[in-house]
């Protein structure tokens, strides 16, 4: 029988939150949130960290988590690919997909066991073959006006053509969607290779759960993780 696998994946160095995998939310790492959400679910057989950070493998291992070993600094650069990681620990730990049926979650404390039942049973029920992740409704302004360029001390849109031709506008109802990539329920084949994997989604599309705008919150900065706690506590989860 094949065992559950869930992987998370966790850089020492952090661009704009120093130490973001470590930092503390609402008195508690962010680690702790995550290794809590995953072992409520009571999906997985095994709870995997990989990182290059020693703090945050020590981290891991007292809250729970599996850690084998430091990842290569290769695999943990800022410019790395993430599923050249993703291929290093399957590899390293013999997880095939003969064996194992794996999911990648990021360390984020709006990932509950709720979203991580609701995406397996969507995985399950397409039986495993399409990628399953969570995506929420996005609005047009965000579609077509969020890429802008700096240009003579200017901010100028892209696709600018495309805009004035598009008969879309801001009151149109929400018909386009985020893809998270949060949660990332797939073959051990397609998260072994960034290209397959964006390859299958543009042929095949993802199955996915679609979540509130205000039920996830992505963590960048500071400001980010205060807003954040804010959120969570309002939505108690």
């Amino acid at each position: 029988m094949k065992k559950k696998i869930c992987l998370v994946f966790c850089r020492k160095d952090s661009k704009r939150l120093k130490n973001k995998n470590l930092a503390l939310f609402l008195g508690k790492p962010l680690l702790y949130y995550t290794y809590k959400n995953i072992k409520k679910s009571k999906l997985f057989d095994r709870i995997i960290l990989s990182t290059d950070g020693k703090k945050i493998a020590q981290t891991g291992k007292k809250l729970g988590f599996e850690v084998p070993g430091l990842r290569p600094k290769r695999y943990a650069k800022e410019k790395s690919n993430v599923f050249d990681a993703h291929n290093y620990i399957f590899k390293k730990l013999l997880l095939d997909d003969k064996n194992s049926i794996v999911c990648i979650v990021n360390n984020n404390p709006f990932i509950n066991s709720k979203l991580l039942n609701k995406t397996y049973k969507i995985y399950k029920k397409f039986k495993y073959k399409y990628i399953t992740t969570l995506a929420r409704p996005t609005s047009t302004d965000e579609v077509y006006y969020r890429q802008f360029k700096k240009k003579n001390k200017k901010i100028i849109p892209l696709f600018k053509k495309k805009l004035i031709k598009s008969k879309i506008n801001s009151n149109q109802t929400e018909k386009t969607f985020y893809n998270l990539g949060e949660i990332r329920w797939a073959s051990i084949k397609l998260l072994s290779s960034f290209k397959k994997y964006n390859e299958n989604l543009s042929r095949k599309g993802n199955k996915f759960y679609l979540i509130d705008r205000d039920d996830y919150y992505d963590i960048h900065t500071h400001k980010d993780l205060k807003l954040s706690e804010t959120l969570y506590k309002l939505n108690k989860l």
